[in-house]
């Protein structure tokens, strides 16, 4: 028997259930509270969940439910996912998953609908860990890696992928410490060329010989360099407000240097202190203000049911891994750069927002821009558009036809036969 849950009673379960992460529950008055964490493999290894009766990874045994598990009836599944005409938003599709069903506990015996999933989450289990995704859509040959930027997570695709055509097979995927992905181990440095080295792994993983690469901010840089220097597994690259790795000229990189490991010293010893602690509306106005204007508190809110988890005592904390402030030791130059992006042969959507950050000189910008028009041999495409840095997350229909347009399958044909 199919049951039907309407969505005015999803805004009650979204009451009753998320008393952790994106809101406090209103059956409960305890006072909510952030803080930052150390460590997520020492913490369940979910977001918005406060229902869950198993973890998705290593656990500690202290956590407690905040409100009395509610289950909505949903099939039994190996994958966290929500049935796509039980709910019709992001929003709607986020509480769904939040009602406990995953690596398979099933919360009921009934099915809701028998239609395919709007989305799944899935891990990729590497060395260290795992990395973990959020894919949409059914496999294809045409799949879509969707690549973060720095200290957000797969979340920030949330309000862009529903936009754009259903056909589309898209994996966000959350870098290593960052959203659900395992942190390193304790002592270890970040560098964006680990997400770079990453790519290939998650290739190997699904067996992609090809693919596109949707990137914003770091996630553009990452797939910029990935496409530089495998050009022959990307059929098409999209980099959302950025346009190329920052630069650092040769005098200054010794500095840099320094700093970098300066830094990485003080967090170390930041770690080992006791995390500083918010209630949840001034945590999520501190990542309002981190972005400088870049996001909105709605925004944020999204950002945060990937990016923050429930602490022993009901309060709330960002997961992501402190380390990834420590600064980059090593440093490139602009001609350097300027040698990676020669080789970004694929198709290529360059989006830049009018109200985006700048990071360089805008002659230096601009020489970017003229290189990769001049060796794209599929087509170069750049289009400025009305919005923030996070234009895909504020404001996605600023960009969502660009973007579908350009990822179809169609446009992959028409571009295939212009090259021949």
């Amino acid at each position: 028997m199919v049951k039907w849950v309407p969505l005015s009673a999803v805004g009650g379960l979204k009451r009753l259930l998320i008393g952790a992460t994106l809101l406090r529950s209103k059956c409960s008055r305890r006072q909510s509270s952030v803080y930052y964490s150390r460590d997520s493999r020492d913490i369940w290894q979910v977001t918005i969940n406060t229902t869950r009766r198993h973890p998705v990874s290593l656990a500690s045994s202290f956590w407690k439910p905040a409100v009395t598990p509610f289950y909505v009836p949903h099939r039994l599944s190996s994958f966290t996912f929500c049935k796509s005409k039980m709910v019709n938003s992001v929003e709607a599709a986020s509480v769904a998953e939040s009602n406990g069903y995953d690596n398979g506990h099933s919360a009921g015996q009934e099915d809701l609908v028998d239609t395919p999933p709007l989305f799944k989450e899935i891990q990729i289990p590497l060395s260290w860990g795992h990395l973990a995704a959020k894919v949409w859509g059914t496999p294809n040959d045409h799949p879509i890696l969707a690549l973060h930027g720095w200290q957000d997570n797969a979340g920030t695709f949330d309000k862009l992928i529903p936009l754009l055509p259903p056909d589309l097979y898209v994996v966000c995927l959350d870098f290593c410490g960052h959203g659900l992905s395992s942190h390193y181990p304790k002592g270890m440095i970040y560098h964006y060329w680990d997400h770079i080295a990453h790519i290939r792994l998650v290739a190997e993983y699904f067996g992609w010989s090809r693919f596109s690469i949707m990137g914003h901010s770091l996630g553009g840089i990452v797939g910029s360099m990935f496409t530089a220097i495998s050009p022959h597994m990307i059929e098409k690259l999209v980099m959302i407000d950025i346009v190329k790795p920052i630069s650092t000229p040769a005098k200054f990189q010794p500095d840099k240097s320094a700093k970098a490991i300066e830094s990485y010293i003080q967090v170390l010893k930041k770690l080992e202190q006791s995390p500083p602690s918010y209630s949840y509306e001034a945590a999520r106005e501190r990542l309002v203000q981190a972005n400088n204007g870049s996001i909105d508190s709605k925004a944020a809110e999204v950002l945060m049911r990937r990016g923050t988890k429930q602490h022993e005592d009901g309060g709330y904390y960002f997961s992501r891994d402190l380390r990834h402030v420590i600064p980059s030791v090593a440093s490139y130059t602009a001609e350097q750069h300027a040698e990676y992006a020669k080789r970004v042969h694929c198709p290529l959507l360059l989006i830049t927002a009018k109200n985006g950050f700048v990071y360089e000189d805008k002659s230096v910008i601009e020489d970017f821009v003229k290189i990769y028009r001049d060796v794209s041999k599929g087509g170069f495409q750049h289009a400025q558009v009305e919005g923030t840095h996070h234009v895909h997350l504020v404001n996605p229909e600023n960009i969502a036809s660009i973007v579908g347009k350009f990822l179809s399958h169609d446009a992959q044909q028409s571009t295939l036969d212009n090259l021949q």
